[in-house]
C-alpha cells in the first residue's frame, strides 16, 4: 500500500508546527543545494551554539527530535535535484 508524501510527512513529523515545518524544509533546501552544504550545515550549527536558539534552530542538532524530519527533507531534496526531469516525466 503506497501513502502520499503529505501523509509520510504527517507521519514523519506529527508535532511540527507549520511555520517549523517551513523553517525546515527552507534550511534542508539550501543545505542541499549549496555546492559545499556540509560546511554551510557546520556554520549553522555553530550559529545555533553562539545564539543557543534551540527553539527555533534546534533541528539542526543531532540529538534534537526534529534532526530525522531535517535530514529526510534534506535527502529528498538532494534526490529530487540529481534526478533528471525527463525520468520524472516518464512516470
Amino acid at each position: 500500500m503506497e501513502m502520499s508524501s503529505a501523509a509520510m510527512d504527517h507521519r514523519a513529523a506529527p508535532s511540527l508546527s507549520v511555520e517549523e515545518k517551513r523553517r525546515i524544509e527552507r534550511v534542508a533546501r539550501c543545505v542541499a543545494r549549496d555546492r559545499d552544504g556540509d560546511l554551510t550545515e557546520k556554520l549553522l550549527l555553530r550559529l545555533l551554539a553562539i545564539t543557543r536558539n534551540g527553539r527555533r534552530w534546534g533541528f539542526l542538532a543531532p540529538d534534537h527530535p526534529l534532526h530525522p524530519y531535517y535530514l529526510q527533507q534534506k535527502v529528498s531534496e538532494r534526490c529530487r535535484i540529481l534526478r533528471p526531469r525527463n525520468a520524472a516525466a516518464d512516470r
